[in-house]
């Protein structure tokens, strides 16, 4: 009977249960909170109404201090703020079973299912936004070039000038700590990220350039070496290590390409981070609708999250993020 399916007292449950396993789900949840202090900068808009949010920044003041009794009225500074606006969109998945006697064929439960193919393709899905976000190759950007002989930071996208033996150096890692300390033409001074009362950069590598770390001499001694660092900490779950302050990562996710260089080169536009890398906006919990269809003989379901992603950049500057273009093995 279509009742059978009519289970709309569970309809709220889901919906909860499919929000908490989409969040395990996101590999930049780790990253992901309110506070500014957080490589991913989470909003909620309020009452879950409109269609951007705002995320403003306010410049440092850098004026020059009245001595003596000169008039400090008249001589006071401005104030430099800037903003970045997150559009957000609905994204929304389902899907449908074939009907109740194709259900009765085999022994699995439709609704599990479907949440468990619903939460995968929906961490994927804001995963894949983020890093896309984070990953701009138009306009001014920070980008740092590996290079085996010497590294280059420009400000714009140099994935046309890399030679495949522009892998991943320690070098490099510690090169853009610098860069993130001291601000450079197209990026902010970096706020890093607290973790225990240290402060940690993240970097987030393709698979194969994670390869390629590993082959270092100087990496893998430093990993013998290591202490423990708070390995509890969300920041350090399934870290390769740490390099210098920075916490290396590594994930499928990291946008490459083939076409680098020449036109040849495999390439990996890693992800150097420090605390506001990205601004995520969302304006809704995740819903979940179900609808029967052929007089309740079929039954759909769809997952549905309104949110929106981007990289944190004031007055043409990145607020926490080097874009580490690299060459890759392509194994």
């Amino acid at each position: 009977m279509a009742a059978n399916w009519a289970s709309g007292l569970q309809v709220s449950r889901w919906a909860k249960e499919l929000q908490s396993e989409v969040s395990k789900g996101v590999y930049f949840s780790k990253f992901m909170g309110e506070g500014p202090g957080n490589a991913i900068h989470v909003k909620q808009m309020e009452e879950g109404k409109g269609k951007d949010v705002t995320f403003g920044l306010v410049s440092q003041l850098s004026g020059s201090a009245i001595t003596g009794d000169s008039s400090l009225e008249g001589n006071e500074q401005s104030l430099s703020t800037y903003s970045n606006t997150v559009t957000t969109n609905q994204k929304r998945l389902a899907v449908r079973d074939t009907g109740k006697f194709a259900n009765s064929k085999v022994l699995y439960n439709f609704r599990s299912t479907a949440l468990d193919l619903l939460k995968t393709q929906y961490a994927e899905l804001i995963d894949a936004d983020i890093f896309s976000a984070l990953s701009p190759t138009s306009g001014t950007h920070a980008y740092w070039q590996a290079d085996a002989a010497t590294s280059v930071y420009a400000s714009s996208d140099p994935v046309g000038t890399l030679v495949a033996g522009d892998l991943i150096t320690l070098d490099d890692i510690s090169a853009m700590k610098t860069i993130a300390q001291i601000g450079g033409a197209a990026n902010y001074r970096m706020r890093p990220i607290r973790v225990d009362g240290q402060d940690y950069y993240v970097l987030v590598v393709h698979p194969e350039v994670a390869y390629s770390l590993f082959t270092l001499a100087g990496w893998q001694t430093a990993q013998r070496e290591a202490q423990n660092r708070g390995d509890s900490n969300p920041l350090f779950t399934g870290s390769l290590g740490v390099w210098d302050g920075v916490i290396i990562h590594s994930h499928e996710g990291v946008v490459n390409g083939t076409n680098g260089g020449s036109g040849a080169i495999p390439f990996a536009r890693n992800l150097f981070m420090g605390a506001q890398a990205a601004c995520f906006a969302e304006s809704s919990d995740m819903m979940w609708v179900e609808k029967t269809f052929d007089y309740g003989n079929q039954l759909g379901i769809s997952a549905q999250k309104i949110y929106g992603a981007d990289i944190s950049s004031y007055n043409n500057k990145d607020y926490g993020v080097i874009q580490y273009v690299s060459a890759r093995l392509n194994l």
